[in-house]
Formats: structure tokens, sequence, C-alpha cells
């Protein structure tokens, strides 16, 4: 019978004795533990879609049904304007304090506004709790800015491996957080004026939130006590915490004592680090001196004397967060109001009986999901878009570069938008429309899941690394940007389009939206092939500086 190693080799291209060089060089400790300080997140994120339309609804603050959506996007849509004021600065924040105090306030902030939304009374503290959400909340940009760091530009293989477990967590999180939201959660009215004895009679959405804000609590754990720093200066400074989990692993587990940073690595040797020009090139990573030299031949100020906002100026960087603004734009409208546009009731003529929607213009009303439906749904297409990060992914990247998979992968999204408003005149028959649902938002994670890490590698790779963290803590910013105007804009056009039975009118704009993605995805440039020949080159100098 074959080995998993064999299996894997077959799907991915690798033969099992190279994939076991591969792996055994890769980070896989580090990577584990960012994963399940990640994994919570995506799980509290997605558990909202399957009940915020009945949530908005119960809160009664909607005039009409169509209004709903409309309430609901300035739900999603202050998480996102949140992220945008204070992302960028947690990405400062994390270059100058370290990554990891970053994250520990990160997932605390996460957990006491998830209570805040659970225990919501009304529309407005569901409002604040969403507010309070994104600005506390800088964890994304600075676990990309971790996983890059562990990881290095060295090894192509090693960049795809570590950057695909941010979209495979988010399809795990796709899986359990709608089962969590839709199955946890109530569908009675908020009643505000009886005293109910019941905590899901008075609070209908307070025990998902509780069980989710548990599944952050042991995050936060691993974090504190796993998570290694990865700041360039912040990595010597002593972590009792993690000397605790040491002490258990070699005590209690009977793993090897590892040899950390700050017992052998003094305060005056950063100083020494830092200042000496000599020990910084011999001490620092192949990709660092890469960038440096190749930052010092297009400008005469060094990266570190570059402002900000000239950096984000620079071309590849410029076009890689158009890139990752306008996915963020259509991909977040798509979230919020697919499960939304699933729960408006199905249109009928009162007198026929019979569906008022034609093709192709006149489309109104949705599929009368319930909020289990709508879970069901989407925990199936997680576990679609597990599947493809486990064995479509590997395959792909193996074959292919990575700009051309990125521009592979994103002309997926205007077919699906397009298609998306007549799942309305499948409404009589729902298994049927379930089974097209199903399609179309399957086809939709295919790209997701193999665009993403493409996307984050090539803004990566072009970044300066003393930069990282504000770099990427910008693209979250911007993209926070995008997550705030998107659902604050499409709120309107999707109940315009619902009062007049135009309901194509709003995905024909996220169309428009993704193919204008696709224009500007010509101007960007993959450097991983560039920095690797860098890096040989430097090897050989430096076999030729040891022959001398």
């Amino acid at each position: 019978m074959p080995g998993i190693l064999d299996i894997v080799s077959k799907l991915t291209g690798f033969s099992a004795s190279s994939f076991r060089s591969e792996l055994s060089t890769f980070p896989k400790e580090q990577i584990l533990v960012i994963a399940l300080v990640r994994s919570a997140e995506p799980i509290a994120f997605t558990s909202l879609f399957p009940y915020v339309y009945f949530m908005v609804r119960d809160f009664q603050i909607a005039a009409t049904d169509a209004d709903i959506a409309k309430y609901a996007g300035y739900l999603s849509s202050i998480f996102a304007f949140s992220q945008f004021l204070t992302c960028y600065q947690w990405g400062k924040f994390a270059d100058k304090y370290g990554r990891k105090p970053t994250i520990v306030i990160g997932l605390s902030g996460s957990i006491m506004s998830l209570l805040i939304l659970g225990f919501s009374e009304n529309y407005y503290w569901a409002f604040f709790a969403r507010c309070l959400n994104g600005m506390l909340n800088g964890n994304v940009a600075v676990i990309r800015t971790l996983i890059g760091e562990n990881v290095g530009t060295s090894k192509k293989e090693h960049q795809a491996l570590a950057f695909a477990t941010m979209p495979l967590i988010w399809q795990a999180g796709s899986v359990i957080g709608p089962m969590i939201g839709g199955f946890l959660s109530g569908n009675g009215t908020i009643d505000t004026t009886v005293r109910l004895s019941g905590l899901k009679e008075k609070f209908p959405y307070a025990l998902p939130n509780i069980v989710l804000s548990g599944l952050l609590g042991f995050s936060l754990l691993v974090a504190v006590f796993f998570l290694e720093e990865t700041h360039h200066q912040h990595k010597f400074r002593r972590d009792y915490f993690i000397e605790v989990s040491d002490w258990i692993k070699v005590n209690g587990l009977g793993f090897s004592k590892r040899e950390r940073p700050w017992y052998t690595f003094q305060p005056k040797d950063i100083h020494i680090f830092r200042e000496s020009s000599e020990q910084s090139a011999f001490l620092a990573s192949h990709e660092e001196s890469i960038h440096r030299h190749k930052s010092s031949s297009v400008e005469e100020t060094s990266t570190e004397e570059q402002s900000s906002w000239k950096v984000l100026s620079q071309g590849h960087i410029f076009f890689g967060v158009v890139c990752n603004f306008l996915m963020s734009l259509h991909l977040t409208i798509n979230d919020e109001f697919f499960p939304v546009y699933l729960a408006y009731d199905i249109v009928r003529d009162p007198k026929t009986g019979l569906l008022v929607s034609h093709f192709p213009f006149n489309i109104q009303g949705g599929l009368s999901y319930n909020s289990e439906d709508t879970g069901q749904l989407l925990s199936l297409t997680g576990i679609f878009g597990i599947f493809v990060l486990l064995v479509v992914f590997p395959y792909v990247n193996h074959h292919y570069n990575t700009l051309t998979i990125y521009k592979s992968m994103i002309i997926i999204f205007p077919i699906c938008y397009t298609l998306t408003p007549y799942l309305t005149l499948l409404a009589n028959h729902k298994s049927i429309s379930m089974v097209a649902a199903y399609c179309l938002t399957s086809f939709k994670t295919l790209a997701v899941s193999i665009s993403t890490p493409q996307i984050i590698i090539l803004v990566h790779n072009t970044s300066p690394p003393k930069q990282r963290g504000m770099i990427n803590g910008a693209i979250i910013s911007i993209s926070a940007l995008a997550r705030t105007t998107g659902p604050l804009i499409w709120g309107y056009v999707f109940a315009f389009s619902e009062n007049h039975a135009v309901g194509w009118v709003s995905w024909w704009g996220l169309t428009a939206v993704s193919l204008l993605a696709i224009y500007v995805s010509k101007y960007l440039k993959d450097d991983s092939i560039e920095i690797q020949e860098d890096i040989q080159l430097m090897g050989q100098l430096e076999d030729v500086d040891r022959i001398d």
C-alpha cells in the first residue's frame, strides 16, 4: 500500500524523497502554532453570515425586508472601517514592539467584542461590538508578516506552502463557523420587555458567540505560550512564557531543549548587531541583503530612510496593493450579501402563484433559505475549499509560476458573479437551486483558495524586509477601506435592485469590479525567479570569498 508521501508526490509532482527533504527544513512547529492562533478568527467571522439577516430583522430597525441588506451592510462596513483606521497603526506597532504582543492584544479584543455582540439587545450595541472588533484587531497583517519571516524568500515551495495555510485556515473556518452560527443561533424575535428565563430565548445570538469566545481563548493561550517572536530585534528579548512551554516540553513530553536567542545574545550584542554594517551583512538573511541591494540600485537612499508611503507607491508594490483592494472589495460584498440574497423571500405573483422573475432582466427575491440552510451550504463549500488547498493547490503551484496562477484564477470571479442572480429562477426547485448555488460558491472558493496565497507572495517578495510589517498593515488597512465602502454602497444597491426588480444590477456590478482587477493584474511582476537567481549568485560569491 503506498504511503502518504507517495500519494502526495503523485498529486504534486514532487518525488517522495524531495518532498521529505523540503519538509525537513520547513518551520513546521511555528507554522502550526500560527495556524492555531489564526484558526479561531475566520470561524468567528464566518459564523455571522448565516444569521445576520435574521439578527437585523429581529432588531426591528429595517422598515422593510428589502432594507435588511442595507443594515447588514452597515455592520460589515463599520468593522472594516475600524480596521482601515487602525490596521496600519497595528502594523507599525508590530514593527516597533514586536509581532507577539500585537497578536495577543488582537485576540483579547476579539473575545471582548464577540461577547458584546452575542448579548446585544439592539442594533446599536451590535454596531458598537463590530466597531470594537475592527479597532482592536490587526492580526491579519501581523500573521502575514510572521509567516513571511518564518520561511523567508529563499525557497518558493516553502513560501507557497506557508502562505497557503492562511486560505486553508479560512476554508476550515468556513466549515465550522457557519455550522456554529447556523445551528446554535435562535430564530425567535428578541423580547426586551419580558424577562425570559432561557438564554436562547432572550439572547438568540449569544450561544454561538460564547462558543467562539472559548475558541479564541484557546488561540490566545497558544499564542502566549508557544508563539515565537520573529522581529529582527525583539526576538532577542527574553520570553518567560516560551521558557515555561519549553520546560513543559522537555520535562513532560521528552523534547530536547532548544537554545533560545536571548540565552546567548546580550543587549550589548544587539547594539553591535544594529550598528556594525559588517556584522549586519554577515548575520542578515540572503533575502534581506538582496532587497537592500535592489533598493539601493533604484534609489540613492536606503530602505530605512524611505518614507512609508513612498515605499507603497513603488510600482510593483502599488499594483499589488490595488489588486488586494479590488479583490477585497468584490469578495467582501459577495461574502456579506450572498447569504442575505439567499434569505430573501421567494417573490411570486399573488394571483397565479408563479415566480415574478423572468430571464434576463426581471429578477426579484431570493431563495427563502433559513440560517441552517445557509450554514450548511457555506460549510459544504468550505470542505471543498480544504480539498482544493490540500490537493489542487500543491499541484498547480509546483507546475506554474506565481503570477500565471494568480491571473488564471481571477478569471473565474466575473463568470460566477454574472450567473449568481439567475439562481432566483430556480426557486421552485430547492434541491436544484442548492446544487447550482453550491457549484457557484465552489468555483468562487477554488479561485479564492488558489489566488489569495499568490497575491500575498507577490507582494511579500517585492517588499523591503524591514518594512514588511508596515506594508502588510497598510495593505490590510487599504483592503479594509474596500470592505468599508463595498458593503456600505452595495447595501443601497441591493435594496434598490430588490425594490425595482433588477436583482442582476448588484451582481453585475461585482462583475465589473472583478474585470477591473483582471486588467490591473497585467502590471504585476513576479520577483521570485529574480530572487532565486540573486541567491544563487550570492552563494557563488561567498564560495569565491572562502577560496580567497
